[in-house]
């Protein structure tokens, strides 16, 4: 992945169209909000992320687009050259990317809020590269929907055995999968891609298994949970 971090914080952006280009094409919103701007437009404000990039974009509008939430996959439409207006950068618009794209790489757009352990995303980013692009559009098709992308990364394993913290569902499937890597370099018929792909996916159905109950500070086991089980779930 590459290393290169551009973030727009001024309000003079020399060089801004070479900048641009080096821009991933999708990014995540971290935060959005919308101000009264006259009698006819809101000025709409997001936090877009990406490894790549951080920068925060404005843009006005008559109909606010409620597709638009914090974790949605989005891209920018430019409003010309790029310019900054108190620390963000006018474009024309973000539009929410419905359909599930094979060439974007999940893990690259995962806010440092949903995952601190950079280290561990990094390795998860880098078994996702290993899944060829037919199982990497199927992974990201499953995870498309950010909720479900948030809830698996998020969640526990368990809730008493292993892995029952904050992240240890995801920790528990990078582990998996890069123990099964290791165990199959012995065996030269293993088809790797199905191999991580069976296991960052094994445990997805405990996105659905397991919710945070904010008042009792703790995971608890959801209704679906209690009467399928993510085994049946992730089907």
């Amino acid at each position: 992945m590459s290393e290169v971090k551009v973030t727009f914080s001024t309000s003079r952006l020399p060089g801004a169209d070479q900048l641009v280009d080096r821009l991933p094409p999708v990014l995540r919103i971290q935060s959005i909000a919308r101000f009264p701007f006259d009698e006819r437009h809101m000025l709409c404000q997001a936090v877009l992320f990406h490894e790549q990039a951080g920068l925060k974009v404005e843009w006005l509008c008559r109909q606010p687009d409620n597709r638009l939430t914090a974790g949605a996959l989005v891209s920018i439409r430019w409003l010309g050259r790029p310019v900054s207006t108190t620390g963000a950068i006018r474009i024309s618009r973000l539009v929410k990317l419905e359909r599930p794209e094979a060439s974007l790489n999940p893990f690259a757009t995962i806010p440092h809020s949903w995952v601190k352990d950079r280290p561990l995303v990094a390795r998860a980013a880098q078994l996702w590269e290993g899944l060829g692009r037919p199982l990497q559009h199927l992974f990201n098709a499953i995870f498309w929907d950010h909720h479900r992308f948030e809830r698996y990364l998020d969640g526990p394993s368990s809730l008493a055995g292993h892995h029952n913290g904050r992240n240890g569902n995801f920790r528990h499937a990078v582990e998996v999968a890069e123990r099964a890597l290791a165990l199959a370099s012995h065996h030269a018929e293993a088809h790797l891609p199905v191999l991580l792909a069976s296991s960052l996916l094994h445990d997805a159905g405990k996105a659905e298994e397991y919710r945070f109950n904010g008042r009792h500070r703790r995971f608890e086991m959801t209704e679906r949970g209690t009467l399928l089980g993510h085994k049946h779930t992730v089907l």
